[in-house]
């Protein structure tokens, strides 16, 4: 299925293997193997692998992995693997990995995992705009000590 591209309608799945390309209608679901990228309508779901981007309409759901960049519209969750990307729209959430950075809109809620050596385990730090000096449509990663810092776009 290496280097497959699927496309589906109104209400439709598709589903394509490494390094494909998925697409799927309102409400559908897209999912993509590894290195691929999907996309979703409205309401629907896109997942991606390894190293995969994934973008869903709103209300919907992305979910990308290692390396991969999640976006999400209105009302949506993104979650983003270690070092990706997680971008949610109003009232969005967005989850990135260890590394990663996270972007929410007003109302949103941003999460960060970070593994805790000491511990023996991850933790997840949570901010929301509007608080604590966390602005809405702003991307931030985690600090050293483990605090919600703005990405300097370069």
């Amino acid at each position: 299925m290496d280097n497959c591209t699927a496309a589906g309608g109104y209400e439709g799945t598709a589903t394509a293997g490494d390094r494909g390309t998925a697409t799927a209608g309102d409400r559908g679901t897209a999912t993509a193997g590894d290195r691929g990228t999907a996309t979703a309508g409205d309401r629907g779901t896109a997942t991606a692998g390894d190293r995969g981007t994934a973008t869903a309409g709103d209300r919907g759901t992305a979910t990308a992995g290692y390396r991969g960049t999640a976006t999400a519209g209105y009302e949506g969750t993104a979650t983003a693997g270690d070092w990706g990307t997680a971008t949610a729209g109003y009232r969005g959430t967005a989850t990135a990995g260890d590394r990663g950075k996270a972007t929410a809109g007003d109302k949103g809620t941003i999460a960060i995992r970070w593994w805790d050596d000491s511990g023996d385990r991850h933790r997840t730090e949570i901010a929301y705009p509007g608080e604590d000096g966390i602005e809405p449509n702003v991307a931030y990663r985690l600090d050293a000590d483990h605090k919600f810092t703005r990405v300097e776009e370069s």
